[in-house]
């Protein structure tokens, strides 16, 4: 739960804030007294692009306050870093104002930074980039934006507001995000108004707790709130329960069943502190006894109309004694012992803030643990499950959250988004789940965790689609990306050069071109007029450690910044036949590069100024070129091969004249030409694979391969796709019968890997040299793969096609 720098947090909520004398103020300094939501943007641009990209739409009801106060963000037509808040106003609405620092450049800066507000003060109106109109006042260094003239009047004639509610200051302070957006809310405040929303609950938010600061977290299928909470102590709300309390690592998932729908636990260090905090909403709890003193957690399992109650202790004898005391009869269920009771409300009585509507009339002791049902064949799945190591923990729901949850919680709800609603709904503040809850995630999801920190507790809520159904030892699913259109080429690592780490670029039907981060957020998006044809080239083309993205499309030739700007002058464009990959030779690895365009017969070599190479003869072949040229390089010679339609193997030097003559013609198969044990090699639709030597000799050497055949190769491994059987350096592996990619290799730390996909069946295969497979494979995949070390932990990850519209990385653990 990161976001918040809260050193220091708990001397905030105990000491008033005492402005500092000094002639500016600050933003926080002129939100409204009377304001229920505030929104501390920290990046205008971000912010803004999280909520276009995310579930927020512009179409929010008014019943959904929330919502619609992050609308305004846009509407206002946001720039620069500043605060949003949200007030009542006249005939029961909300007003908006957003509240920002005049730029130090702003010329009006001196004039306006060192007086006091006065009635000269202009009032502007604009017009914002959504058509709405805004109105604007600037007093001293401040700028005060909103859509009410009539609001934005009174503060021209009246000055800045009295400042932001005192309760909300200590966060307001605190609150130090890297994130682009920070939501505070002063719960009782916003329940007060619930009655201007209509059919919605009277406790929208202070059931939770009194004061909350939330930061926005957007990723493509994911949701995310996390922020800190803390409890008025006049009104008991669900925090009030951790207060004084530290939490305890949670491992009641580890005693659930694997098919759960979800779990509800508490944790707590001391339960005599838990009860007494517990009484302060369920005067009618008992204090705490020696029955329940030595619990550490809680919690409710349920699957269907199952339910379960768990209980972890760290001394289990007060409680076995009594259980063995009160049951009427036992009985064996593999290996444990399962006690039969009369219905009791014992739990319900001990723990009437978790536990309702529940007598149990089962039970069984596990070590320090106790599982109670009211169902004896519910009882009998948890057993199995443990028995089979098949429990929650290893669940699809578990794994795909446990990366986004701290290890110990005060309070901890996870499960299926779907069937866990109504169990959040009677436990959550309602407003927190709608801000959390989507129907743009598909298989969903929901998590809320709270940890107990001192005076406070840190809370993360969040909704994201599960991915860990494909997860299998060793592979895990990283991220998913939805793309507007289908997929229409194969996800591809590029480098980031500001850290070196890996991104991902890929393009949809639509012909928009994507970069996605690490975190798998769509950073740019840029329409090209055609297709991407082959492999995007990475180039270094000012020698500076930047670096461009370098292709061809159908028509044209393309050079893009980082930011997906194109770089003059390569931004060529070319009538006639559909453009072949694009060629990036790099002779002495000193970026000084030659690319080669080729089309139909024609070749065209540029320089790295986008100016002609006019000393590369090589300008017209003798029959179209199959596909782009390759370089390689043998000793200190140089060899540029190029394949044409003709079945011609022309292998020339960097001036453009033969270096070796290949007399005999190959009827080429779709596999390129590579350079294997100093040899060039190709093979034909027969199967049979010809190498040239730098003699010119030939060499046939016949496979009995299929003409729809894969190959590829490096200086010393040779690996060949021929029905369903792969082969590495000799190597056999027989695979189901489907239809295979091209083999691809690769080669990361000393390491050889060899994927190929079966696109029947859509499962990628990952092999070592010795045609093993890797732990975990074969994984979900629509796509050949790419693989590489995204973030420099010598652990690889892989990227390939998901779904039409999405695309998938995987990680190798």
């Amino acid at each position: 739960m990161k976001g918040f720098l809260l050193t220091g947090l708990t001397a905030l909520l105990i000491s008033a804030c005492n402005p500092l004398d000094r002639s500016d103020r600050s933003p926080e300094e002129a939100i409204p007294q009377n304001a229920v939501f505030i929104l501390k943007v920290n990046d205008p641009e971000a912010g803004l692009r999280d909520l276009e990209q995310g579930h927020f739409k512009s179409d929010a009801k008014p019943e959904e306050p929330v919502l619609h106060f992050l609308q305004h963000l846009k509407e206002l037509d946001v720039q620069d870093a500043g605060y949003l808040a949200a007030f009542p106003a006249k005939g029961d609405s909300l007003s908006y104002l957003y509240v920002s620092r005049i730029k130090p450049m702003d010329p009006k800066t001196d004039t306006l930074s060192s007086r006091a507000p006065s009635a000269s003060d202009s009032m502007k109106l604009r017009n914002s980039r959504t058509g709405s109109k805004k109105f604007t006042v600037e007093i001293g260094n401040l700028r005060l934006t909103s859509r009410d003239s009539g609001y934005i009047s009174e503060l021209r004639k009246s000055g800045l507001p009295q400042g932001p509610p005192v309760k909300l200051r200590p966060l307001l302070e605190s609150s130090a995000s890297a994130k682009p957006l920070t939501l505070f809310v002063d719960a009782n405040k916003a329940d007060s108004l619930a009655h201007v929303y209509g059919n919605v609950s009277s406790k929208e938010w202070s059931g939770l707790a009194g004061t909350m600061a939330f930061d926005l977290s957007m990723e493509p299928e994911k949701v995310q709130w996390t922020g800190v909470g803390v409890a008025d102590d006049s009104i008991p709300s669900l925090l009030t329960l951790f207060e004084h309390t530290q939490p305890v690592v949670n491992t009641l998932a580890s005693l659930a069943p694997q098919g759960a729908d979800g779990i509800l636990t508490f944790s707590f260090t001391d339960h005599t502190v838990f009860s007494e905090n517990q009484r302060k909403s369920f005067p009618k709890a008992p204090a705490s006894d020696s029955l329940f003193r030595t619990t550490e957690e809680v919690g409710l399992v349920f699957q269907g109309n199952n339910r379960a109650v768990l209980i972890n202790t760290y001394g289990a004898l007060s409680l076995s004694e009594f259980l063995q005391n009160a049951r009427t009869d036992t009985y064996d269920y593999q290996g444990k012992e399962i006690g039969v009771l009369s219905p009791s409300s014992l739990l319900e009585d001990a723990f009437p803030s978790l536990v309702k509507d529940f007598t149990f009339t089962h039970y069984a002791a596990l070590d320090n643990a106790f599982v109670f049902s009211d169902q004896k064949e519910f009882l009998e799945l948890i057993i199995r499950d443990i028995n089979s190591d098949s429990t929650f923990d290893a669940s699809v729901t578990f794994q795909s959250a446990s990366g986004e949850l701290a290890e110990a919680s005060s309070l901890l709800l996870l499960g299926d988004g779907a069937k866990m609603g109504k169990t959040a709904i009677d436990l959550l503040p309602p407003a927190l789940l709608r801000l959390s809850q989507t129907d743009d995630i598909r298989d969903p999801l929901l998590a809320f965790q709270a940890v107990a920190d001192r005076s406070f507790c840190h809370l993360n809520i969040f909704q994201k689609r599960r991915t860990g159904r494909m997860r299998k030892q060793g592979v895990s699913p990283r991220f998913t990306v939805q793309l507007d259109a289908p997929l229409a080429t194969v996800p591809q690592f590029v480098t980031d050069h500001r850290n070196n780490k890996k991104e991902v670029v890929v393009q949809d039907t639509e012909n928009n071109l994507y970069l996605i981060s690490t975190e798998g957020k769509i950073l740019w998006k840029k329409q090209l007029e055609g297709r991407v044809q082959g492999r995007i080239e990475q180039i270094d083309l000012y020698k500076n450690g930047r670096l461009q993205l370098a292709f061809t499309t159908s028509n044209q030739f393309l050079v893009l910044d980082r930011n997906g700007k194109e770089v003059a002058p390569f931004d060529m464009k070319f009538s006639g036949p559909i453009l072949n990959p694009l060629a990036v030779f790099d002779y002495e690895g000193n970026r000084n590069y030659r690319f080669v365009v080729t089309q139909g017969s024609e070749v065209r070599m540029y320089n790295g100024k986008g100016k002609i190479v006019t000393g590369f003869k090589y300008t017209k072949a003798e029959s179209a070129v199959l596909d782009r040229p390759r370089h390689f390089r043998i000793g200190t010679r140089d060899y540029l091969v190029f394949r044409l339609e003709d079945g011609s193997l022309k292998i020339l030097n960097r001036v453009g004249d033969t270096r070796i003559s290949v007399n005999e013609k190959i009827d080429f198969s779709d596999n390129d030409v590579y350079l294997y044990n100093d040899k060039f090699i190709v093979t034909d639709k027969t199967g049979t694979l010809v190498s040239v030597d730098t003699r010119g000799r030939t060499t046939k050497t016949r496979f009995n391969l299929a003409a729809d055949h894969g190959m590829d190769a490096t200086v010393k491994t040779l690996s060949l796709m021929n029905d369903n059987e792969l082969t590495i350096k000799g190597n056999k592996a027989s695979l189901d019968l489907g239809v295979y990619t091209k083999p691809r290799i690769f080669y990361i730390y000393d390491k050889i890997y060899v994927s190929v996909t079966d696109i029947q069946t859509q499962r990628a295969y990952l092999f070592d040299s010795n045609a093993i497979p890797f732990t975990g494979f074969p994984v979900y995949a629509n796509s050949p793969i790419d693989l590489t070390d995204v973030d420099n932990d010598r652990k690889v990850e892989i990227a390939a096609k998901f779904e039409e519209n999405s695309l998938i990385v995987y990680s190798l653990n």
